[in-house]
């Protein structure tokens, strides 16, 4: 890879406009967006209808009864196949978790929810597509697509934007998403898949002390299943936890009901097809007579997989870092699920954690490195140009 006319402006454009990176990445984390308020996923994904729109770009928002948005934008159809950027805008933290000014620099970092999983990703992916449209780029059609649900695996859309990933994924040449880098600047080839199992056990009430027998206990039934859901975990292959759990109405009623939930993790999906089969087994065959019991899927990631293309599209992204004099990022598995997996379950090679790099995601010291914003948007910009 050289570095031709259009990779030097749209990289010089970037360095222009490395202060605005910062104001829009302020913005973004201003605008606090936990899952579960889907006012404020809708505010923000208002905030990128205009931002996208100022770029030419088509858009739509499309709405869920209880979930945030999933917000879409795309650039003119191009002869050649298109690509997608892909990310989210909710987070996990609570409104006011990091005080009444969220947004914090402080030395070489900046703290604040989602600043680095994965606010500073979105603003990425608004500067790739601000630098491509600046040197007059249209060899692809460029797909946006940030989910309002990602950190509760699409359960408040019930799945439904977990399609729609799948649905603007179709066609594409490739897909990046913009979650959360590495310091050391690895990308994530493949990601574990994950599911929420809700489980319900029905058993029979009656009174502990004087008629025990004829109750059928539903917590008893549950301990029994959960002591051998537990003992299949194997991690790194699949694994489950039991991690969540309700029943019962006092110490001197045997227990009629009993919710417990599961979290299940696999690092192939026919290990999903597994899980689900000794899930199903264990429901139908209880152990405490009189009981019985249902499951539901609450959540879902397949596994992200290597596909076709994958190792090329890796190679191409090596040899951006190469002409950056960045180090040569190799690609690993991670544990943790993200929307990626949607894209490469339909055949569409991808690389993940191309954001912002920082650490602590998840927890109150999440922070991420404002200087990486600069040379993570050029590392993307050239792979994009050189495709």
């Amino acid at each position: 890879m050289f570095m031709d006319k259009r990779t030097e402006q749209a990289f010089a454009y970037l360095e222009k406009n490395e202060h605005s990176m910062m104001e829009l990445l302020k913005n973004l984390v201003s605008i606090e967006t936990p899952s579960a308020d889907r006012e404020a996923n809708e505010r923000i994904a208002a905030h990128l209808d205009t931002y996208c729109d100022a770029l030419g770009m088509e858009r739509q928002i499309h709405h869920f009864e209880k979930a945030g948005p999933t917000f879409a934008a795309w650039t003119r159809p191009q002869e050649k196949k298109p690509i997608l950027l892909l990310g989210h805008m909710d987070t996990v933290h609570a409104v006011g978790k990091f005080g009444p000014e969220p947004f914090l620099v402080k030395d070489d970092r900046v703290y604040g929810p989602g600043v680095y999983d994965m606010k500073g990703g979105d603003v990425i992916a608004l500067f790739v597509l601000r630098a491509l449209n600046a040197v007059g780029y249209e060899d692809r059609q460029i797909k946006l697509v940030l989910t309002g649900d990602e950190e509760v695996a699409h359960a408040f859309s019930h799945g439904e934007a977990g399609k729609l990933v799948e649905q603007y994924a179709s066609g594409c040449e490739a897909a990046f998403n913009l979650e959360s880098g590495y310091i050391s600047g690895e990308v994530t080839t493949r990601r574990n898949g994950g599911a929420i199992i809700r489980v319900k056990v029905k058993g029979k009430a009656a009174h502990a002390g004087k008629e025990p027998q004829k109750g059928a206990s539903a917590i008893l039934q549950a301990a029994r299943m959960i002591t051998e859901i537990e003992s299949r975990s194997v991690f790194g292959y699949l694994s489950f936890n039991c991690g969540r759990i309700s029943g019962g109405t006092g110490a001197n009623v045997i227990p009629d009901s009993c919710e417990f939930s599961i979290g299940i993790r696999y690092a192939a999906n026919a290990q999903y097809e597994e899980a689900i089969a000794f899930l199903k087994n264990l429901c139908e065959h209880v152990t405490v007579p009189g009981t019985s019991c249902t499951m539901e899927q609450n959540g879902y990631y397949p596994a992200m997989e290597m596909v076709d293309g994958a190792d090329r599209l890796l190679s191409l992204y090596q040899e951006s870092c190469k002409l950056l004099g960045e180090p040569i990022p190799q690609g690993i598995q991670q544990s943790g699920c993200s929307d990626t997996s949607f894209v490469t379950r339909i055949g569409i090679p991808a690389l993940c954690s191309l954001g912002i790099q920082g650490a602590g995601a998840h927890s109150l010291d999440e922070y991420a490195i404002p200087s990486s914003l600069l040379v993570q948007c050029k590392k993307l910009v050239a792979t994009i140009l050189a495709m």
